[in-house]
């Protein structure tokens, strides 16, 4: 777990960073990575719920979630979602 807070942690960024490769990061409220993470895929797992999947994996371990209906397109290859503390349904 990050010593980080609820508060603080704002958003996960997904991001193609090359073929067979997502970049996975928590940005702070302020715009600080304050955590980082690779998915690696073959190219038949090139879709979104797989990328999805991997990211909320990713956040679960900082103990976030994400409502896969708020994931936004930031431009091609990126994405980004608001983060939730993970207890709070």
């Amino acid at each position: 777990m990050a010593d980080f807070t609820a508060a603080q942690a704002a958003v996960v960024r997904i991001e193609r960073a090359e073929e067979g490769r997502w970049d996975l990061s928590l940005i702070s409220d302020s715009g600080v990575a304050m955590g980082h993470g690779v998915y690696l895929f073959d190219a038949d797992h090139d879709d979104a719920e797989d990328e999805q999947t991997a990211a909320l994996d990713f956040v679960r371990e900082y103990g976030f979630r994400f409502e896969r209906d708020t994931v936004q397109t930031e431009g091609l290859g990126v994405f980004w979602a608001p983060l939730l503390p993970a207890d709070q349904q």
